[in-house]
Protein backbone atom coordinates (compact mmCIF):
# COMPACT_ATOMS: atom_id res chain seq x y z
CA UNK A 1 0.00 0.00 0.00
CA UNK A 2 1.15 3.10 -0.54
CA UNK A 3 1.75 6.07 1.87
CA UNK A 4 0.43 9.53 1.10
CA UNK A 5 2.41 12.18 1.92
CA UNK A 6 1.52 15.54 1.63
CA UNK A 7 3.85 17.81 0.18
CA UNK A 8 4.89 20.88 1.59
CA UNK A 9 6.23 23.77 -0.52
CA UNK A 10 9.48 25.25 0.91
CA UNK A 11 9.74 28.77 1.85
CA UNK A 12 13.59 29.27 1.79
CA UNK A 13 13.09 31.23 -1.68
CA UNK A 14 10.79 33.98 0.01
CA UNK A 15 12.69 36.47 -1.72
CA UNK A 16 13.85 36.26 -5.73
CA UNK A 17 17.11 38.46 -5.42
CA UNK A 18 19.97 39.83 -3.22
CA UNK A 19 20.49 36.11 -1.56
CA UNK A 20 23.59 35.13 -0.14
CA UNK A 21 22.72 31.78 -0.27
CA UNK A 22 19.15 30.17 -0.97
CA UNK A 23 17.61 26.91 0.47
CA UNK A 24 20.81 25.32 1.69
CA UNK A 25 21.37 23.02 4.45
CA UNK A 26 24.51 24.87 5.78
CA UNK A 27 25.46 24.03 9.56
CA UNK A 28 27.27 27.19 10.50
CA UNK A 29 26.11 30.88 8.83
CA UNK A 30 28.71 33.39 9.60
CA UNK A 31 27.87 37.04 9.25
CA UNK A 32 30.35 39.71 8.92
CA UNK A 33 30.72 43.38 7.52
CA UNK A 34 34.07 44.01 6.12
CA UNK A 35 36.55 45.99 8.17
CA UNK A 36 34.19 45.14 11.39
CA UNK A 37 35.16 43.24 14.98
CA UNK A 38 31.23 41.78 15.36
CA UNK A 39 30.61 38.52 13.90
CA UNK A 40 26.59 36.48 14.54
CA UNK A 41 26.88 32.71 14.07
CA UNK A 42 23.95 30.67 13.28
CA UNK A 43 25.14 27.13 14.31
CA UNK A 44 22.18 24.91 12.36
CA UNK A 45 23.06 21.72 14.16
CA UNK A 46 19.32 20.49 12.93
CA UNK A 47 20.85 20.70 9.43
CA UNK A 48 17.65 22.92 8.35
CA UNK A 49 17.01 24.35 5.38
CA UNK A 50 17.99 27.96 5.43
CA UNK A 51 17.97 30.94 3.66
CA UNK A 52 20.58 34.69 3.50
CA UNK A 53 19.59 37.86 2.39
CA UNK A 54 21.62 41.43 2.74
CA UNK A 55 18.70 43.64 3.89
CA UNK A 56 20.08 47.24 3.64
CA UNK A 57 20.73 47.83 -0.05
CA UNK A 58 19.36 44.64 -0.79
CA UNK A 59 15.95 43.57 -0.10
CA UNK A 60 15.44 47.11 0.72
CA UNK A 61 16.41 49.56 -1.91
CA UNK A 62 13.29 51.23 -1.71
CA UNK A 63 13.08 53.30 0.98
CA UNK A 64 15.33 55.70 2.19
CA UNK A 65 15.98 54.87 5.86
CA UNK A 66 18.83 52.50 6.64
CA UNK A 67 17.64 48.70 7.10
CA UNK A 68 19.36 46.00 9.60
CA UNK A 69 22.18 44.36 7.57
CA UNK A 70 21.07 40.27 6.89
CA UNK A 71 17.81 38.70 7.34
CA UNK A 72 18.74 34.87 7.83
CA UNK A 73 15.42 32.64 7.42
CA UNK A 74 15.04 29.19 8.85
CA UNK A 75 12.65 27.66 6.18
CA UNK A 76 11.76 24.47 8.40
CA UNK A 77 11.49 26.00 11.82
CA UNK A 78 9.87 28.89 10.41
CA UNK A 79 12.00 31.59 11.87
CA UNK A 80 13.40 34.88 10.73
CA UNK A 81 16.51 36.60 12.64
CA UNK A 82 17.14 39.92 11.51
CA UNK A 83 20.93 40.67 12.22
CA UNK A 84 22.20 43.91 12.66
CA UNK A 85 25.91 44.81 13.12
CA UNK A 86 27.20 47.35 14.79
CA UNK A 87 29.93 49.85 16.44
CA UNK A 88 28.40 51.43 19.56
CA UNK A 89 25.20 52.72 18.57
CA UNK A 90 22.45 49.96 19.96
CA UNK A 91 19.72 52.23 19.54
CA UNK A 92 20.55 52.91 15.92
CA UNK A 93 20.73 49.17 15.36
CA UNK A 94 17.28 48.97 17.00
CA UNK A 95 16.06 51.46 14.85
CA UNK A 96 16.83 49.69 12.06
CA UNK A 97 15.97 45.89 12.73
CA UNK A 98 12.62 47.83 13.96
CA UNK A 99 11.98 49.37 10.58
CA UNK A 100 13.28 46.17 8.71
CA UNK A 101 10.70 44.03 10.27
CA UNK A 102 8.34 46.58 9.60
CA UNK A 103 8.64 46.33 6.25
CA UNK A 104 9.03 43.15 5.62
CA UNK A 105 6.94 40.67 8.53
CA UNK A 106 3.61 40.90 5.74
CA UNK A 107 6.16 38.86 3.25
CA UNK A 108 6.97 36.19 5.64
CA UNK A 109 3.69 34.33 7.11
CA UNK A 110 3.55 32.44 9.65
CA UNK A 111 7.21 33.52 10.43
CA UNK A 112 8.63 34.28 14.03
CA UNK A 113 10.68 37.11 14.20
CA UNK A 114 14.15 37.37 16.00
CA UNK A 115 16.25 40.37 16.53
CA UNK A 116 20.03 39.88 16.62
CA UNK A 117 22.55 42.63 17.48
CA UNK A 118 25.97 42.81 18.21
CA UNK A 119 28.24 45.99 19.02
CA UNK A 120 31.67 46.75 19.16
CA UNK A 121 31.16 47.79 22.70
CA UNK A 122 27.66 48.88 24.43
CA UNK A 123 26.75 51.78 25.69
CA UNK A 124 25.26 51.55 29.02
CA UNK A 125 23.63 54.82 28.94
CA UNK A 126 21.74 53.20 25.76
CA UNK A 127 20.52 49.84 27.12
CA UNK A 128 18.01 51.69 29.18
CA UNK A 129 16.11 53.92 25.92
CA UNK A 130 12.67 53.18 25.98
CA UNK A 131 12.90 52.16 22.01
CA UNK A 132 15.09 49.01 23.37
CA UNK A 133 12.24 47.71 25.26
CA UNK A 134 10.06 48.57 22.45
CA UNK A 135 11.81 46.03 19.99
CA UNK A 136 12.24 43.67 23.05
CA UNK A 137 7.75 43.96 23.24
CA UNK A 138 7.47 43.79 19.41
CA UNK A 139 9.26 40.63 19.35
CA UNK A 140 8.26 39.02 21.87
CA UNK A 141 4.50 39.14 20.38
CA UNK A 142 5.60 37.77 16.97
CA UNK A 143 7.22 34.99 18.74
CA UNK A 144 10.67 35.71 19.08
CA UNK A 145 13.17 37.18 20.98
CA UNK A 146 15.95 39.70 21.07
CA UNK A 147 19.51 39.51 21.94
CA UNK A 148 22.23 41.36 21.95
CA UNK A 149 25.97 41.29 22.68
CA UNK A 150 29.18 42.92 22.24
CA UNK A 151 31.48 41.54 19.56
CA UNK A 152 30.24 37.77 19.01
CA UNK A 153 26.71 36.31 19.33
CA UNK A 154 26.03 32.96 18.60
CA UNK A 155 22.85 31.05 17.91
CA UNK A 156 22.70 27.40 18.32
CA UNK A 157 19.54 25.45 17.06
Amino acid sequence: MKRLTKKTSCCCKAFNAHSVFQHERRNVVLCTDKGSKTKYVYNNQSSDYLSNYRVDGGLISYDETRKCDYLLLNCEKKQSYFIELKGSDIISAVDQIDKSIDLLKNKLPGFSFFARIVLTRVNTHDLRDPRLEKLERKVNTLNGDLKKQSRFLEDIV
